[in-house]
């Protein structure tokens, strides 16, 4: 059975440095944004082509 006290555990590991976490943060940050890009092309897009059936329905 482990030991789940908190004696003798050791000390967290870092994975990244901090240079590559923010890195990181900053990838994370421009993804999210692009995706945002991405979501209000789309409706855009969608509020074009609503119109132009409109005008197509309508002649």
């Amino acid at each position: 059975m482990a030991d789940t006290g908190k004696k003798g555990e050791s000390p967290p590991q870092y994975i990244f440095t901090p240079e590559q976490d923010a890195l990181l943060d900053l990838y994370l940050d421009n993804l999210d944004n692009y995706l945002e890009e991405i979501k209000t092309s789309e409706k855009i897009q969608v509020e074009i082509e609503t119109l132009h059936l409109k005008r197509i329905l309508t002649k």
